[in-house]
C-alpha cells in the first residue's frame, strides 16, 4: 500500500465482463487501493462491467459507441468544438488512406469521446482507467485529460509492448510460440498501445499450455499490477522523463521497487501450472 495518504479520483472505463474493475473494487473496498473509483462508464449497454459497479454502488455510465457510427458525419463534425483535421494531424490510430473516410471516422469517434468526457468529467477523475475498453482512443479525448504537463488516461495491455499491440495480446503471444508472456501497463497517447510504459510483468508459458491457460494466469498478474500502479500514482512516484529521440519514458520512485517486481514473478511461478485457474475477484 501507498504510503501516501492521498487518495485519487478514478474513472474506470470498461468494455465487457469487467473483472479488473472487480479486482480494484475489492482492493477499493478493504484499503489496498489509494483511490476512490467515483464513476464506471462503457461503450456499450447491458455489459457484466457495469453491473459490477451499480453492485458496488458507483455510478454507472453508458455512451453506445454505435450509435453514432450511424450518424451523418458532416452533422456530427459541425458540433465538435475542435479542428477536425488538427485533430487527424495528431491522431496514430486511423491510417485509411482515403481522407474522407478516414475523417468520417475520426469524427465519429470524436462524438462518441464528447459524450463520454461529459458523462465522466461531472466526477472530476484524476485519471482515467482503461480496463479492457475496447475502443480507440483520440487525441480530443486525451488532449481534455492531459492537464497541467500530466498525463492522465492510463491503460492495462496483455502483452509485452511494443510487442503485440492490438486488441489480442493474449492469443498473439501464445501463436507465436513466446516462452513469456506479460502484462503492460502505459500512459496512453496518440497512437495504438503506444505511450509511455509505466511497469510490465511477465510469466511462464509452459509446453502444455493452450490460449485460455495464458489467458488466466496473465489475468492474476493484471489484477495485481493495476491496483500498484494507481498506487504508485497517488504516492508521487510516477515520474516522466525525457529521453533520446524525444520520447519520455517513466522512472519508479519506490524503494520497494525490485521486491514488487520480484513478488509479481514468483505469484506466478509458485502458482504452478494446476493453480492459474481464472478467478473472479467478485467470487
Amino acid at each position: 500500500m501507498s504510503e501516501s495518504d492521498s487518495r485519487l479520483r478514478i474513472a474506470v472505463l470498461v468494455s465487457g465482463s469487467g473483472t479488473n474493475l472487480q479486482a480494484l473494487i475489492d482492493r477499493a473496498r478493504d484499503g489496498r487501493l489509494a483511490a476512490e473509483i467515483v464513476v464506471v462508464a462503457s461503450d456499450r449497454p447491458g455489459i457484466r462491467g457495469l453491473a459490477r459497479a451499480e453492485a458496488a454502488g458507483i455510478p454507472a455510465r453508458v455512451v453506445d459507441y454505435r450509435g453514432f457510427l450511424k450518424q451523418d458525419w458532416t452533422v456530427l463534425e459541425r458540433k465538435l468544438p475542435v479542428d477536425v483535421d488538427a485533430v487527424d494531424r495528431a491522431q496514430n490510430i486511423l491510417h485509411h488512406e482515403d481522407r474522407e473516410e478516414r475523417l468520417k471516422r475520426l469524427v465519429r469517434l470524436m462524438s462518441a469521446e464528447a459524450e463520454m468526457i461529459a458523462a465522466i468529467e461531472a466526477y472530476r477523475p484524476d485519471y482515467v482507467c482503461l480496463a479492457g475498453f475496447m475502443r480507440l482512443v483520440t487525441p480530443f479525448f486525451l488532449h481534455h485529460f492531459n492537464r497541467a504537463g500530466k498525463l492522465r488516461v492510463i491503460n492495462i495491455h496483455p502483452a509485452l509492448l511494443p510487442a503485440f499491440p492490438g486488441q489480442h495480446g493474449y492469443e498473439d503471444t501464445f501463436s507465436y510460440g513466446c516462452r513469456w508472456g506479460g502484462i503492460t501497463i502505459h500512459f496512453v497517447d496518440e497512437g495504438e498501445d503506444s505511450g509511455p510504459i509505466i511497469a510490465q510483468a511477465v510469466y511462464p508459458i509452459l509446453p502444455e499450455d493452450d490460449v485460455e491457460k495464458v489467458r488466466q494466469r496473465g489475468l492474476q498478474l493484471e489484477y495485481e499490477m493495476y491496483a500498484q500502479v494507481i498506487n504508485w500514482l497517488a504516492a508521487g512516484r510516477v515520474e516522466l522523463v525525457p529521453a533520446a529521440g524525444g520520447r519520455a519514458r517513466t522512472v519508479i520512485r519506490d524503494p520497494e521497487y525490485s521486491r514488487i517486481m520480484e513478488s509479481w514473478v514468483r505469484k506466478v511461478l509458485d502458482a504452478g501450472p494446476q493453480d492459474c485457474r481464472f478467478s473472479d475477484p467478485s467470487a
